[in-house]
């Protein structure tokens, strides 16, 4: 690293804040440089050339430095830097492009009418908003619940945070916004319901049914859904679940949102995730592909029967009030306009397809290792999920530590992938990538899979070995807990957390710790004192203890909850206890 470099590095950790970045392990490790770009490669502050194997942020689809794009913004920067869409204003590109948005999703679904945003938070956030707009407007004012899914990921902002199902994006960031409701999630692999597909019948998709009568079908405006979740790991659905979920909308006159601001502009092997399965929206949510990252933008694409209804039934003089000041902005849209362009040009969707096949079965030989669990993906989106034991799919002590190191292995060796989910490496990488680059990202990701065995795998092992298993809650309190406990880790922490145990064993047993040692002991009543309260079934409970259930999961799929400071609970895995 240059001094230049080296001067860029601790500006950043002056002064820039990260998004989902570990603010220690910044400021210990240092931010990773990128300067330049070019096709599915990107160069660092060293000099050296990576394969951006997670195109920026599932953004890049057509690859850097698109000369097309590049003109198309200058050329309006030159024209008409920025004008407004507020007041009935508006500008050429912005109608260019909602006819162009508009003209690719089949005509007789009639998803005719696109409101722009930022990004795909903001765009989500739109769909809301308008979706409940759309109920209070046809006099059903109840209807303004949000039904969403556990793993599914829609946003950051409050609203668009609480219909994401990643419990840990949540933490310390309430009140909640009111008004939303989560599902089970399509994730076989770990199943929330303890069920085997294809036995289970996609019980998954039935149970949203179920919460749809539990709430009342006339409280529900809409359901929103990511194609493929992505950020939770790259969950592909049964390919009969979007039929049955299209059906359940139907069966109770519910809109479906689809979120598909990773899913969009070909990243499946075809232009939209929808038409893996045919099965129409009535709301879309587009991002990231949409410019292929080049400029930030978002749209909302809405139906005719939505759209005219609030169209028609606002009061006069009353406008549709809702917008953010750059939606439409007039460079953004003309870097849309010849991002797409491209993407149709080049066919870069039947390009995806072709070497996302190839991708993910040279992927599926990683399963030659111990700990990848399972190998799963669609069109350039591979998931590699780690465990410590491919039997019981036991998850690592820490969450998230196996496939951080993974990534950091593959950086140092070339390859920009991304640690997601519970304990997932993520692959998305541009488009346009071949055969040939695909891989030499399988050859980069087995050596850095080898090397997070080496010295991860053992020790992990060891430790599950010499903890033991309990058959009851009680067994760890009083017997197993004293083995795991760390009490170098514990000196000078002053902590009192309760577990509030439900089911045929309930309990509730308070766990308090000081200097370096605790002391646990079952109560009749809840403490008010505690800093954290953990509540599981004691049936759950033990699963978690023996390694059956990952806390990640469990947590996710809300079989535990937290009340009271999550930091707190989250210290419990540092001390060896969960």
């Amino acid at each position: 690293m240059n001094l230049k470099m080296a001067s860029l590095a601790e500006r950043d950790l002056a002064h820039l804040i990260h998004p989902l970045t570990e603010p220690r392990h910044l400021a210990a490790h240092g931010p990773r440089l990128v300067v330049s770009g070019d096709g599915w490669w990107i160069t660092d502050d060293r000099g050296r050339r990576l394969i951006d194997g997670f195109a920026g942020l599932w953004c890049v689809n057509v690859g850097h430095g698109r000369p097309e794009i590049i003109e198309a913004v200058r050329a309006q920067m030159e024209t008409l830097e920025y004008f407004t869409t507020f007041h009935g204003q508006s500008h050429p590109k912005a109608v260019e492009l909602a006819e162009k948005l508009a003209s690719m999703f089949p005509k007789k679904w009639g998803l005719d009418h696109v409101m722009f945003s930022s990004g795909g938070s903001e765009a989500n956030e739109t769909n809301i908003k308008l979706v409940r707009l759309y109920w209070a407007l046809k006099g059903e004012h109840r209807r303004v619940a949000i039904i969403a899914r556990h793993h599914g990921y829609h946003g950051l902002t409050i609203a668009t945070m609480t219909a994401t199902g990643i419990m840990p994006l949540r933490w310390n960031f309430g009140p909640e916004a009111p008004g939303f409701e989560l599902g089970p999630a399509p994730y076989c692999y770990r199943c929330e319901l303890g069920l085997a597909y294809p036995e289970c019948k996609i019980a998954c998709v039935t149970s949203l049914a179920e919460l749809i009568e539990r709430v009342g079908p006339d409280t529900v405006a809409a359901i929103m859904a990511e194609p493929i979740i992505g950020s939770s790991g790259i969950i592909p659905p049964p390919p009969e679940y979007f039929p049955m979920l299209r059906e359940i909308c139907d069966r109770y006159g519910i809109p479906l949102i689809l979120d598909e601001v990773v899913t969009a502009f070909g990243r499946t092997g075809k232009m939209f995730g929808f038409e893996h399965w045919n099965v129409r929206p009535d709301l879309v949510t587009l991002a990231k592909g949409l410019t292929s990252g080049y400029l930030p933008m978002g749209a909302s694409v809405v139906s005719h029967e939505i759209w005219s209804t609030i169209s028609e039934r606002l009061p006069d003089y009353v406008p549709l009030s809702h917008g953010f000041t750059y939606m439409g902005h007039p460079v953004c849209c003309a870097a849309a306009l010849a991002n797409i362009d491209i993407i149709e040009r080049e066919d870069l969707p039947a390009n995806a397809a072709r070497v996302g096949t190839h991708l993910l079965e040279r992927a599926r030989e990683l399963q030659r290792f111990d700990s990848v669990g399972e190998v799963r993906g669609i069109g350039l989106m591979v998931g590699i999920e780690l465990v410590t034991d491919r039997e019981s799919k036991r998850g690592f002590s820490l969450p998230h530590s196996a496939c951080t190191r993974v990534e950091t292995e593959a950086w140092e060796r070339g390859l920009s992938c991304r640690a997601m989910g519970t304990e997932v490496v993520g692959l998305a990488p541009p488009l346009t990538i071949d055969v040939e680059t695909a891989d030499r990202m399988i050859e980069i990701l087995a050596d850095s899979i080898e090397a997070m065995e080496r010295d991860m795998l053992g020790k992990e092992r060891a430790r599950a070995s010499a903890s033991g298993r309990i058959s009851a809650s009680a067994e760890f309190f009083e017997k197993l807990l004293p083995s795991r406990f760390d009490a170098e880790a514990a000196k000078d922490l002053d902590l009192v957390v309760q577990f509030v145990l439900d089911g045929p064993e309930a309990a509730i047993w308070v766990l308090s710790i000081r200097d370096g040692a605790f002391d646990a002991s079952r109560i009749a009543e809840e403490r008010s004192d505690a800093a954290a309260t953990i509540r599981s079934s004691a049936a759950d409970f033990v699963k978690l203890v023996n390694g059956d259930l990952s806390g990640a999961d469990a947590f996710s799929s809300q079989r535990l909850t937290v009340d009271g400071d999550l930091g707190a609970a989250a210290r419990l895995m540092t001390l060896g206890i969960m």
